[in-house]
């Protein structure tokens, strides 16, 4: 696999994520009744790729959360 192919994937991830969030806000100004609903969706999102990251990184024994430095993340 290409870093052009990684790359990609990942810009077009963070284009869906950003669609995403633009949609959860509207969602809940429109009906302020919605914030559970839609934390949810966003719990349950971050749940299944946190826990892919792990199932990945016990398959391939390589600690993937540990190629991130945190504090560079803002």
């Amino acid at each position: 696999m290409s870093e052009q192919t990684i790359d990609y994937h990942l810009q077009e991830a963070l284009s869906h994520l950003e669609t995403a969030l633009d949609l959860s806000v509207r969602s809940v100004l429109e009906k302020d009744d919605a914030k559970k609903e839609i934390g949810l969706k966003w719990e349950q999102f971050l749940g299944e790729f946190i826990g892919q990251v792990r199932e990945k990184g016990k398959q391939s024994r390589i600690n993937l959360l540990g190629w991130i430095t945190f504090p560079r993340i803002r």
